[in-house]
């Protein structure tokens, strides 16, 4: 009945990990709103979250340490909370309302985004830690679908009406408090290899920097999607939730089936991930219609589904049990830095190559995306698969080759 309720608390915390990427549904709204203010001030909106998120995730490790994860985590659903409260008191009001709010929910983002996965790997082991990771990834994506959903029909009222879905954060503090164990959990002894692997390690660098170049060109998606969908005339702030709608559903589903994926496609899980995104990525840019958006959507939320918790998964275990939320505040604070430089980046190569297009964005995502999954096919081969990471199998007990 503890584990159960553990999990609640866990999974519910996790459903709300990117709530922040409903305002990409928006990004067009505002803009109209604030019609004086630069278009990278605009979605800073969107990207300030990924820049605190990259920060308190990369915190949380070593705070961790010092502090209990339930009071970390509190705070952090209560910042996003109260940032939610004010994008949709004060949004209107000023573009700096919107920002200093963006600012409180990156950093609810960011904890808890190390904190879900750190619980996972502090309550469970073996066969149910890897379970929880994609049930994880399952419900982060669930609760994205349902945010995106009701925040696009609340947008059609007034943009801002669609921070009402911050309210959300109340239940799920409620439960923290209940469910979520002050004290820290006994872990049973792992075997003498693996707690040799003392120390951060060059795996967990690698797989990092992979995870950084995934969230900086799958990133492209979202910070440009709303925009597109008006430049064609294709309908509204709706219509961009339900694209990202449908990235969180698939990415549920791809959550729900993660065991069996990953046991099918073994060592080629995160490259045939990111390929199925530039796949996605292209269609854009090749095809523009909106069926094609609707179909890079899908290719999206699979691709995401399949990559990140295989990634988290590697870091936390090529390293020993001390290391384990360092590890994975690494991974997780190199998906925010991704995110957030993403639109700096992307929009600089563009100005460069004068494309003045938003479907040249897709393109040139969807080219380095390739780049990225051949990157990590040779350093699968010639890093993870030569330097001591062995790990725990969810299955059986194995190499690096499964993975």
């Amino acid at each position: 009945m503890e584990n159960k309720r553990i999990k609640f608390a866990i999974l519910s915390i996790a459903s709300l990990l990117m709530i922040s990427l409903t305002a990409s549904s928006i990004l067009a709204d505002i803009k109209l709103h604030f019609s004086d203010v630069d278009e990278s001030v605009i979605q800073m909106v969107l990207t300030l979250p990924a820049l605190f998120g990259l920060i308190f995730a990369f915190l949380a490790g070593p705070l961790s340490n010092g502090i209990a994860k339930k009071n970390l985590v509190i705070f952090s659903l209560i910042s996003g909370l109260v940032g939610g409260l004010i994008a949709l008191v004060l949004g209107p009001m000023g573009i700096g309302f919107l920002l200093f709010s963006s600012a409180l929910i990156g950093i609810a983002q960011g904890i808890n985004a190390t904190m879900t996965m750190a619980l996972i790997t502090d309550y469970f082991t073996g066969e149910e830690s890897g379970a929880m990771m994609g049930l994880q990834s399952a419900f982060l994506n669930g609760g994205n679908m349902v945010l995106f959903f009701v925040s696009g029909l609340l947008a059609n009222i007034s943009w801002n009406y669609a921070y009402f879905v911050y309210f959300a954060f109340l239940p799920v503090l409620l439960i923290t408090i209940k469910y979520l164990p002050q004290d820290q959990p006994i872990q049973p002894n792992r075997n003498e290899h693996a707690d040799r692997r003392g120390k951060l390690n060059l795996s967990v660098y690698f797989i990092s920097f992979v995870i950084f170049l995934f969230g900086l060109f799958f990133f492209v998606f979202q910070t440009n999607i709303a925009l597109f969908v008006m430049d064609k005339g294709y309908g509204d702030a709706t219509l961009s939730g339900l694209l990202n709608t449908t990235i969180a559903a698939t990415g549920m589903v791809t959550g729900i089936w993660y065991g069996k994926i990953k046991q099918q496609l073994k060592g080629l899980t995160i490259p045939i991930g990111i390929i199925v995104v530039s796949f996605g990525m292209s269609l854009i840019y090749f095809s523009g219609l909106l069926p094609s958006l609707f179909v890079a959507s899908i290719c999206i939320g699979f691709g995401i589904g399949c990559v990140m918790p295989t990634g988290i998964f590697l870091a936390a275990n090529s390293v020993n049990k001390k290391k384990q939320s360092t590890a994975i505040a690494i991974v997780t604070a190199s998906i925010n830095l991704g995110m957030f430089t993403s639109p700096i980046i992307i929009n600089r190569i563009s100005q460069i190559m004068a494309a003045e297009s938003l479907s040249f964005k897709f393109f040139l995502s969807s080219i380095c995306l390739l780049l990225l999954a051949v990157l990590y096919f040779f350093g699968n081969h010639f890093i993870l698969k030569r330097h001591d990471t062995t790990i725990i199998k969810i299955k059986k007990p194995g190499n690096m080759d499964d993975y």
